[in-house]
């Protein structure tokens, strides 16, 4: 099992394949919406399909073979347990990220594939089947909408922001919740938007046609590809106390850096109150 630090060369080709592999599970996942898919409950709210399990299935079978060293975690459970891997490379794989509503019929859903080693991450694709947007990164080597060159927006302040927000399964049964930071960013900012899938806001970020995005409680291969978009394409990247995120984390504020700070103060006092009054 090799644990030497993966080489530009080695990044790029890693990068090549993950933007194959999410054409060509979006392609998959496409077709099986079409066709009919079957759905089940894997919580009160949180939905899986059989699409989501068959577009695991051809990642994980692309990616082994192409980098047999390479660890990787599946939001569906294939690939290996989300656990500490030390320094070999680590894929953080979300097959079809907006499950619901791609279970709705609703176009709003993703392939999301991160590659990270010792918490670094290295590249990143985001592949949204239906509107045909291949996003993708490399480290150090700037965030593409296809050949196109991303960039953050310039808004300076929230009170002239777009933000996203989400929430998570468990929100009938915890006051951590979200919904308290929701209703006070959503008195600060110009609007607010909720669109479901956690890599799609990220690659909006970096695209400039969001100026920010929260959310708690996420999982890697939620964050992983998309908080790459947002670095190379010029913004910040945080938990909630405005340290360097850790996909591993799960509590993610990205922005165009220009009232990081601000948004971060905002969620950290309304969460305090909360706590206080427990």
């Amino acid at each position: 099992m090799s644990t030497s630090i993966l080489g530009e060369g080695e990044i790029a080709r890693c990068l090549e394949v993950a933007r194959e592999t999410a054409r060509e599970a979006g392609a998959l996942a496409q077709r099986g919406r079409h066709e009919g898919i079957a759905i089940e409950n894997k919580g009160e709210v949180d939905l899986v399909t059989d699409c989501d399990h068959r577009c695991e299935a051809l990642v994980i079978e692309r990616l082994s073979k192409a980098f047999p060293d390479h660890h990787i975690v599946g939001e569906e459970g294939g690939g290996g347990a989300q656990s500490d891997v030390g320094d070999q490379p680590v894929w953080y794989v979300d097959p079809i990220d907006g499950t619901t509503n791609f279970a709705h019929g609703m176009p709003w859903y993703a392939v999301s594939l991160g590659l990270e080693q010792g918490g670094v991450r290295l590249c990143g694709a985001v592949y949204v089947p239906e509107n045909g947007w291949e996003f993708h990164a490399r480290r150090g080597c700037g965030a593409y909408l296809g050949e196109h060159r991303l960039f953050v927006s310039k808004t300076p302040d929230l009170d002239r922001a777009l933000v996203a927000t989400g929430f998570g399964y468990d929100r009938r049964r915890t006051p951590d919740n979200n919904l308290d930071e929701f209703r006070a960013v959503l008195l600060r900012c110009q609007g607010m938007r909720r669109i479901g899938v956690a890599s799609i806001d990220l690659a909006m970020v970096a695209r400039g046609w969001l100026d920010a995005y929260w959310e708690i409680k996420l999982s890697p291969w939620d964050i992983s590809a998309g908080a790459l978009l947002v670095q190379e394409a010029g913004g910040r990247v945080s938990g909630l106390d405005g340290a360097d995120l850790d996909s591993r984390n799960g509590y993610t504020v990205a922005s165009n850096g220009k009232f990081h700070d601000e948004l971060i103060a905002i969620l950290q006092r309304v969460r305090a109150e909360r706590e206080a009054g427990a």
